[in-house]
């Protein structure tokens, strides 16, 4: 379903802009897979003459900690924000097969947690978070459909009545 008289081109070209940067620096980023990794080797490596401080391995690991704690957290707020958009009107910014932009909109049926990421279900097709836009106002799209279809009505009187004119003319 298209929502006419929401423009929201700008919000595409930002949101896709800000997914460009978000794949970039997670691949150039460290996991804590490899945190570990750099703990171990610096273990294994450090100076048997001069080892080095416990107090600074117990720091290191309470950092490892203090992050893992953070990126648990982040992961919960965004599966309790996908929850809350369940019933909402949403728009997504998509890339179909062909690799261009188009928008979905429609009421998000429900959420579903896979593989630890939310995924919205609009229209019986899932979308990920990275995907969504904005909410709007149901009560809002609906008044904009009717004005859309109002003016259609108005537009095919009109045109019935210029025809009606013209045939009245030639008599």
């Amino acid at each position: 379903m298209a929502v006419n008289g929401i423009d929201t081109s700008a919000a595409a070209a930002a949101a896709s802009k800000a997914k460009n940067d978000k794949t970039t620096s997670a691949n150039s980023s460290l996991d804590k897979d490899a945190f570990l990794q750099l703990l171990v080797t610096q273990m294994q490596y450090q100076d048997p003459l001069e080892p080095t401080d416990n107090t600074e391995y117990m720091s290191q690991l309470a950092q490892f900690s203090e992050l893992e704690s953070m990126n648990n957290l982040s992961s919960s707020f965004s599966k309790s924000q996908a929850l809350g958009l369940v019933g909402q009107y949403v728009i997504l910014n998509t890339t179909n097969a062909a690799g261009a932009q188009t928008q979905v909109a429609g009421l998000v049926q429900y959420v579903t947690v896979k593989d630890n990421q939310a995924l919205l279900c609009v229209d019986d097709k899932y979308y990920t978070m990275d995907e969504f836009d904005s909410v709007v106002d149901y009560d809002y799209v609906e008044y904009m459909q009717s004005k859309e279809a109002e003016k259609n009505t108005e537009e095919a009187a009109s045109t019935t009545k210029d025809t009606t004119e013209t045939v009245n003319t030639d008599n």
